[in-house]
C-alpha cells in the first residue's frame, strides 16, 4: 500500500499577509504604468530630477523642410504644408520654408495667406531670386499685377536667367491679356530651363487663354512628367483635353487629379461636368454628388448638378440644386476681404491727410467649412527703419542662377530695397517730420484689437481697446477686397473707457453665373402646372443682369407673363442702302 505523507497547512496569517502584497504590487504596477502613459502626473523631488531621463532632443527645422520636399514630391500638399509650418516654428528666421509653403499655399487656393508667407521670405533674404519670384507669383495670383510685375522685374535684375522668375512674369503679362509679352516671357523661361516645372507649365497656361488647346496640352504633359504626383497638373491638362473635344482623355486627366488628391472638389466638378458634356449623365450626377460631398460650400458643383437635371428636363429636382448654387456663389463677397485698416486724419504741412493707424489681414482657415474669420489689428509702425543689409543677405537657398547676383550692381540691389519697403508698408508722411511720426506712432503702440468676419451673417465686428480719442474727425474704416480694391466702409470713434465695438454690415453680393438664374426660373415654368410665382423672380432677376433678345429669360416670361417684365427687344428698322445707278 502507497503511503502519501500529510500535506503541511499555511497558516491563515500568512495567507493574509502574502495577498496583501500581491495586491500592493499591483497598485504599484499600475502607478507605474499610468505615470509612463502619461495618465498620471508625480512631483519628484529635485535629487530625482537631476537622475531623471534627459529631454527627446527638437527635431531641427531642416528635417522637416526635407519632410515638407519629400510631400511635395508625392503629391501630398497637406502634409507638406504641415512640414514646412513646424519648420517656421522651430526657426522663424530661415526664410526657405516660408518660400516653400508659399508655393504651396497656391495649389490650394489660400493665396491669401501665400502672399504673407512668401513676403516674410523676402524680408529674411531679399535678394534671393528664389523669395522674389514666387512671391510675384502669390502676388500675381492675388490679383496684384502692378506689384507681381515690379517683384518679378526685380528677380530678374538680379538673376537674368531665372527660369522661374521669366515663368512667373509670363503669367502676369498673359492675366493682363498681352499675349506677345506673355510668350516671349515663357520661350525665355524654357531657354533657361527646359527641365522646370513652372516654366513647363506657364507655357502651357500661356497657350491656354489663348485658345491653343492642343499646343497648351502638350506643355502641360511635360509639367506632369516632371511632377507625376501634382493634382493641379492633371486639372490644367484635363481642361485642355475638354475644349479640344476630347472628353475621354480630359476625364482620364481629372480622374487621375482625384486619385492623388480626393479632397479636391474641383476635380469631382470637372469630372462630371466632362461627362455631362458627353452625354453620359449617371456618371455625371455620381462625380458632382461626389464634389459636393467632399466639399459642401462648392458653388460649381451645385449649380452643375442643377443645370445636369434641367437638360434631363428633371426639373424639379434642379429646383432643389440651383437656388443653393446661386446662394454660394453670391455669398462669396466677403470672402474676397484681404485686410482691414483703421484710419487716422493728421494735420501736416501741407493739409490734412489720412494714414493707417491699425491693420489685419485675413487669411483662409484651416478647415474650408468655417464661416467665422478672425485677425487681429496691430498697431502700424512709423518709426524709421533702416535699410536692409540686402548686400550681405544670404544666397544659400537661390538656385545657380541666382549665384551670380553676388557681382550685381548697387543699383541692381536697390530694387529689392524697395520690394522690402513695399511689404513692410513704409508710408511716406508729407510735411511730417521724422520726431512727429515716432510721436504718432508711440500713441498707438498700446492700442490692440480684433476683427471677426462672419460670411454667414455678413458682418465684420470690430473690437478695440486702449484707442486714443481721435484729434479731428472720427477714425475711419477702410477695407481691401481681392481683386485691388479698396472701400471705405465706415466711422467709428471709442467711448470714454476708450474703447471700440462697431458692427458693419454687408449688403453687396456677388452675382452667379448668368445660366442659373434663367435655367432655375425655366425650371419653374416648365413645371406642370408651372409655378410662376416661383419662375418670376428669377427670370426678371436674369433679364437685370442681360435683358438682350437672346437670353432664354424670355421664353419663361411668354409662359409667366409679368408686369414688372422690361420692354421686350424690338430691333431698330433700318432701311437697307440704296443701290447705285
Amino acid at each position: 500500500m502507497y503511503y502519501r505523507p500529510r500535506e503541511k497547512r499555511r497558516h491563515p496569517a500568512l495567507t493574509v499577509v502574502l495577498s496583501v502584497l500581491f495586491l500592493a504590487m499591483l497598485a504599484v504596477l499600475a502607478i507605474i504604468i499610468g505615470v509612463y502613459l502619461g495618465y498620471l502626473e508625480v512631483d519628484l523631488p529635485d535629487l530625482a530630477k537631476e537622475f531623471g531621463p534627459t529631454p527627446t532632443p527638437t527635431r531641427p527645422a531642416p528635417l522637416y523642410i526635407a519632410d515638407g520636399d519629400a510631400h511635395f514630391a508625392e503629391g501630398k500638399l497637406a502634409e507638406a504644408i504641415a512640414a514646412y509650418e513646424r519648420a517656421i516654428q522651430i526657426d522663424p528666421d530661415n526664410d526657405v520654408p516660408y518660400i516653400r509653403q508659399s508655393r504651396l499655399l497656391v495649389y490650394t487656393g489660400n493665396t491669401a495667406k501665400a502672399v504673407d508667407r512668401a513676403a516674410q521670405a523676402v524680408l529674411l533674404n531679399p535678394t534671393s531670386p528664389e523669395n522674389l519670384a514666387y512671391y510675384c507669383r502669390a502676388l500675381d495670383w492675388e490679383a496684384q499685377y502692378g506689384a507681381a510685375f515690379d517683384v518679378c522685374s526685380c528677380a530678374l535684375e538680379l538673376a537674368p536667367n531665372y527660369a522661374e522668375a521669366n515663368a512667373f512674369l509670363a503669367e502676369v503679362y498673359a492675366d493682363q491679356s498681352d499675349w506677345f509679352s506673355a510668350r516671349t516671357a515663357a520661350r525665355q523661361a524654357l531657354d533657361a530651363n527646359f527641365q522646370s516645372l513652372d516654366a513647363q507649365h506657364n507655357m502651357g497656361y500661356v497657350l491656354e487663354i489663348q485658345g491653343r488647346y492642343a499646343e497648351a496640352a502638350e506643355f502641360y504633359e511635360n509639367a506632369i512628367s516632371l511632377a507625376p504626383n501634382l493634382a493641379p497638373l492633371y486639372i490644367a491638362a484635363g481642361r485642355s483635353y475638354y475644349w479640344m473635344g476630347d472628353f475621354e482623355t480630359a476625364a482620364d486627366r481629372f480622374k487621375a487629379a482625384i486619385r492623388l488628391n480626393p479632397a479636391d472638389p474641383e476635380a469631382y466638378d470637372r469630372l462630371g461636368w466632362t461627362y455631362h458634356t458627353n452625354g453620359e449623365f449617371t456618371r455625371a450626377a455620381d462625380a458632382l454628388e461626389q464634389g459636393i460631398g467632399v466639399d459642401p460650400a462648392y458653388d460649381r458643383a451645385w449649380g452643375h448638378l442643377g443645370l445636369a437635371y434641367y437638360t434631363r428636363q428633371n426639373f424639379e429636382t434642379a429646383t432643389e440644386y440651383l437656388p443653393k448654387a446661386i446662394e454660394l456663389a453670391e455669398n462669396k463677397f466677403l470672402l474676397r476681404i484681404r485686410q482691414v485698416e483703421i484710419h487716422a486724419e493728421i494735420e501736416t504741412l501741407i493739409g490734412p491727410e489720412t494714414i493707417p493707424v491699425l491693420r489685419g489681414r485675413f487669411t483662409l482657415p484651416k478647415n474650408p467649412n468655417d464661416t467665422v474669420f478672425v485677425t487681429t489689428l496691430e498697431p502700424v509702425s512709423y518709426e524709421a527703419r533702416s535699410e536692409p543689409n540686402v548686400e550681405n543677405a544670404s544666397l544659400e537657398t537661390a538656385s545657380s542662377e541666382a549665384a551670380s547676383s553676388e557681382a550685381a550692381s548697387s543699383q541692381d540691389l536697390s530694387c529689392a530695397t524697395s520690394v522690402v519697403q513695399s511689404i513692410q508698408n513704409q508710408t511716406a508722411l508729407s510735411g511730417v517730420r521724422q520726431g512727429e511720426a515716432f510721436e504718432f506712432t508711440r500713441v498707438f503702440s498700446q492700442t490692440r484689437g480684433t476683427a471677426t468676419l462672419n460670411l454667414a451673417g455678413g458682418t465684420l465686428f470690430l473690437e478695440i481697446s486702449d484707442m486714443p480719442q481721435p484729434e479731428t474727425s472720427p477714425y475711419e474704416v477702410k477695407v481691401s477686397f481681392w481683386p485691388d480694391r479698396v472701400d471705405s466702409v465706415g466711422y467709428t470713434q471709442p467711448d470714454g473707457d476708450r474703447k471700440i465695438e462697431t458692427n458693419i454690415q454687408f449688403e453687396e453680393k456677388l452675382s452667379a453665373p448668368e445660366e442659373y438664374y434663367y435655367s432655375l426660373g425655366l425650371a419653374y415654368a416648365y413645371l406642370e402646372p408651372p409655378m410662376c410665382e416661383q419662375a418670376v423672380p428669377w427670370l426678371l432677376t436674369a433679364l437685370e443682369k442681360n435683358n438682350a433678345a437672346y437670353n432664354p429669360a424670355w421664353a419663361g416670361l411668354r409662359i409667366c407673363p409679368s408686369s414688372g417684365s422690361p420692354p421686350t427687344p424690338v430691333p431698330t428698322f433700318t432701311p437697307l442702302p440704296e443701290e447705285e445707278q
